[in-house]
């Protein structure tokens, strides 16, 4: 399943939004309700404490000294109805609404916890006997909430219970509710404005990235910018310039492969059908089919070894299939080839190997130890030496390949690893690719190849060294 950038963006954008919008309106709700609650409650402790100042002792009788105008100004909401009684301690009303809801009957409805919302009174300490206590009730059909204020008058106890209906506090909390619930919906409005707005613009750099590569030939290797895009895909942009200067690598050396492999084939192709040409003519003509067997074996000499520099050159991607490989049993499979050459010629061939295991292509190994043998054959004259050591030591496989040839000087031991090299005061035919060939093959087993004078001083020893692990 694909994943959208812009889709998850969006739902790490949406959840947290929409999380704390559900937060920030319950937190809105309970403040708004705790800031109504307050005000109307201090309003309610403010009528019960004028109430309560009406309350006298005359003659030791307690009585309530509000008149009717006093009455009518107490009661006067434009929005809710305010009722309120008095009590003397002996449970005589001493004004107001006789039946109006009491603290203790509330208690016993519904349960002390349910309704107190101050300390109980009653069981409290006398220096807290005033303290207001609220409850909520029904009256007259209606939801109200009320407030008992308690009371001392010439050591007698008076209670004083004001309620009001709840249309104010509900307007009040509708208001506030409106005015939290437009600023939500503006905040929605303003983060679905950014998202539409600001995902897409963030996600512009990507875009224009997008068309720049779609844009592109297949040969076009040249680096992005890193100025030009943001800093989270800036490492992103510099992995695909790497990416694109080894493909321009590789680009550039197939070109020149094939184009050397057009230059050098193109002499010994020519070369061979004059040879066909001139068989043709003398059919009978041993020397002409001689000619013609060499030129044979030339170009498929020189074919073979084109393959194997381009078998070579990718041994990055087959090491990554690498296995472990008997190397002293590549030698031996190679050995009788070397001895019939070497007696044809009466050459001396002196082989020491020891049990060697390397990880490694078994093909390019092969591969690498047939050119370097085959070098030292053809370059040794007659009668001459021709050395193999192969050993284990400190983790590196040892390869020295040495004979009695003429040798390389110093000043050309780097250039002969030049693909189609050839040291100009060479006689032998050849195609200048052994060596190079040899140097890829090190080069991915991540070991080193390089050519050194013989302890004798004549000749040529080429020094291989590989890793014994990847």
């Amino acid at each position: 399943m694909q994943i959208s950038l812009y889709r998850r963006l969006l739902q790490n954008f949406a959840g947290p939004t929409f999380l704390l919008l559900i937060t920030a309106g319950g937190i809105s709700y309970g403040i708004a309700k705790s800031v109504v609650g307050t005000a109307y409650d201090q309003n309610l402790i403010n009528l019960a404490h004028g109430v309560a100042n009406h309350v006298l002792v005359q003659d030791g009788k307690m009585m309530l000294d509000l008149t009717g105008g006093a009455e009518q100004v107490l009661r006067t909401d434009t929005i809710d109805d305010i009722y309120f009684r008095v009590r003397a301690g002996n449970g005589t009303i001493l004004g107001g609404d006789a039946d109006l809801p009491s603290l203790a009957s509330e208690r016993a409805r519904n349960g002390t916890a349910a309704v107190d919302v101050q300390p109980n009174v009653e069981s409290l300490p006398a220096h807290h006997l005033s303290a207001p206590q609220f409850f909520d009730s029904l009256y007259r059909g209606a939801p109200i909430r009320a407030v008992r204020l308690q009371q001392t008058r010439d050591q007698r106890t008076v209670y004083v219970t004001v309620g009001e209906t709840l249309n104010k506090r509900q307007q009040a909390m509708e208001r506030l509710l409106l005015g939290f619930g437009s600023a939500a919906v503006m905040l929605l409005a303003a983060a679905t404005l950014a998202v539409r707005l600001g995902i897409p613009s963030g996600l512009a750099p990507l875009k224009r990235l997008e068309d720049e590569l779609r844009g592109r030939t297949g040969t076009d290797f040249s680096p992005l910018s890193p100025r030009t895009v943001p800093l989270e895909i800036r490492e992103v942009v510099r992995a695909l310039n790497a990416i694109f200067d080894r493909l321009r690598a590789a680009n550039t050396g197939q070109r020149q492969f094939l184009q050397d492999a057009a230059h050098q084939l193109r002499t010994p192709l020519a070369g061979l059908q004059m040879q066909i040409e001139l068989l043709e003519s003398h059919p009978a003509d041993p020397a002409a089919l001689t000619r013609l067997k060499r030129s044979v074996q030339r170009v498929t000499r020189l074919a073979n070894q084109l393959l194997a520099l381009a078998r070579a050159e990718a041994g990055a991607q087959l090491m990554v299939n690498a296995s472990t490989v008997d190397f002293a049993h590549l030698i031996d499979d190679m050995v009788e080839e070397w001895l019939e050459k070497a007696d044809a010629r009466s050459i001396d061939l002196g082989i020491v190997r020891e049990p060697v295991s390397i990880v490694g292509d078994p093909t390019l190994l092969r591969e690498l130890i047939a050119n370097l043998m085959d070098n030292a054959l053809r370059y040794t004259p007659n009668g001459g030496e021709v050395s193999l050591r192969c050993e284990a030591r400190n983790g590196m496989l040892e390869l020295d390949v040495g004979d009695t040839g003429p040798g390389i000087p110093e000043d050309r031991r780097e250039a002969v690893f030049e693909r189609f090299y050839r040291l100009p005061e060479t006689s032998l035919s050849g195609s200048g690719l052994g060596l190079p060939i040899a140097r890829e093959i090190a080069r991915c087993h991540h070991g080193s190849i390089e050519i050194c004078a013989t302890p004798r001083g004549k000749g040529t020893l080429v020094q291989v060294r590989l890793p014994l692990t990847q």
